[in-house]
């Protein structure tokens, strides 16, 4: 049966509508029933419920959407009401409330009228309003400022975001420097559109392009973690190369990456076939390849990145300017050491070398790093479980040694010995151990688990 059947009618907009198209009847009927309840109530109460924006562009290219937004005649304190412990007030000055359903959020928010963005970010002052024209009037770019009645099946698109859909550009809403002056990340948002999946880049409509390198200074005026959000969905997409050198070409990738050079070759990589599944963190380390590994750091400090992103960035980066012997030993220790990146960095290590993007020892790098694809591509899977296998008293036992760095560092060197050799038994462990030196030497000189 039709999801949408037995839906009650809310107020009509003020927009011209037409019969949804067959690609968004598809996923009409696909709905799940907790949002067909929530744009029940809402119209059950008297007020218009639409879906709108980002969903309603993903159904008519007949791709699936990730997130369902919309916006209703409904003030946000009267659907915190009507939702009670299901709503969150997200951001309820300006109208938006998060509406829970089983396993998926959806955002609802009010129709509104507002005054300028005098500092390029927010309104100065919001006011609900019950116009849904007005809203698809103020979003930023055709193809986002379409919404769907549910209940009637009707699209409203008093845009022609479907024309532009059809011929696959980017166009403003309205007039285009009003639009990057009133929120100057949709500068950013503009990159973003141009790459819709695997296809070639759609094209940045003329007045949008000139409004953007018009108004590119603006961007600072956009907080950086917001600038940010943006650009690592750029570096992420399907066409990252092109499009960070476009951003380059038209000086806005330095208000993104401050004070910092990246190479167009650098970018181009990021777009070879070899290094598509590469992860966020990972692209930026090829990404920033020439520079140190503490600038990386820095500069993702700049932008606000979580530590994590840091920590896996600059792990991933510093490795790029190395690879493993080709031997068994060596692959294994650079497999536990890398784990789930071990793969990419060879592939990425190849990419680069091949682009002769190393600036020192480039035959050589390129020779190892095709060995140590060759060996990585006939490796075993691993036997020995990934902790060590014996402890510190287990140490002590054997040798006497006591607590202290000198026992530190001889598990550490059993533990490369039990990965190196692929070993699963403490009894492996304890034939290994009888025949190295520990009695003498500087154990600060003993092998250790790590990579490079």
């Amino acid at each position: 049966m039709d999801g949408t059947e037995g839906q009650r009618y809310g107020i009509v907009a003020d927009v011209d509508g037409t019969p949804c198209p067959p690609q968004i009847l598809r996923w009409m009927a696909t709905l799940p029933q907790d949002l067909l309840h929530i744009l029940d109530v809402l119209n059950q109460h008297g007020h218009g419920a639409w879906l709108v924006g980002g969903c309603v562009r993903d159904a008519w290219l007949d791709q699936s959407p990730t997130d369902i937004d919309l916006c209703t005649t409904c003030p946000p304190e009267e659907t915190m009401k009507l939702f009670g412990a299901q709503a969150i007030a997200t951001g309820l000055e300006f109208g938006t409330i998060t509406l829970k359903g089983h396993g998926q959020h959806y955002e609802a928010t009010t129709l509104r009228t507002e005054s300028m963005y005098r500092d390029g970010r927010r309104p100065e002052h919001v006011e609900w309003g019950t116009s849904l024209n007005d809203d698809l009037s103020r979003r930023d770019f055709t193809i986002n400022s379409m919404a769907i009645d549910v209940a009637r099946r009707e699209l409203y698109d008093p845009f022609n975001g479907q024309k532009d859909l059809q011929n696959q550009t980017v166009r403003a809403v309205g007039e285009a420097t009003q639009r990057c002056q009133e929120d100057a990340l949709r500068i950013l948002r503009a990159y973003r559109f141009l790459s819709r999946g695997e296809g070639p880049l759609w094209t940045l409509e003329s007045s949008l392009h000139q409004a953007v390198l018009e108004n590119r200074a603006r961007l600072d005026m956009v907080a950086i973690e917001r600038r940010w959000s943006e650009a690592s969905k750029i570096i992420s997409s399907p066409h990252a190369g092109e499009l960070l050198h476009r951003m380059s070409a038209d000086g806005v990738l330095s208000y993104v990456f401050e004070g910092q050079h990246i190479e167009h070759a650098l970018m181009t990589v990021l777009d070879e076939s070899r290094l598509k599944q590469l992860t966020l963190y990972q692209r930026l380390g090829v990404l920033l390849l020439n520079q140190t590994t503490k600038s990386v750091v820095q500069q993702l400090k700049g932008l606000r990145t979580s530590r994590e992103m840091q920590r896996a960035t600059a792990t991933f980066h510093e490795a790029l300017h190395h690879v493993p012997q080709s031997n068994k030993g060596a692959m294994r220790v650079f497999r536990h050491v890398m784990a789930g990146d071990a793969h990419a960095h060879l592939l990425a290590c190849s990419v680069l070398s091949e682009g002769g993007l190393y600036s020192t020892n480039a035959d050589g790098f390129s020779k190892a790093t095709q060995e140590a694809l060759d060996a990585w591509s006939h490796l075993e899977p691993q036997q020995s479980p990934p902790t060590s296998l014996v402890d510190g008293h287990w140490i002590m036992a054997r040798t006497g040694i006591g607590q202290g760095m000198r026992l530190g560092r001889l598990k550490d060197w059993l533990h490369r010995i039990q990965i190196e050799e692929d070993l699963s038994e403490p009894s492996q462990l304890e034939q290994r151990l009888s025949r190295l030196a520990y009695e003498h030497g500087d154990h600060a000189s003993w092998p250790r688990l790590e990579f490079p």
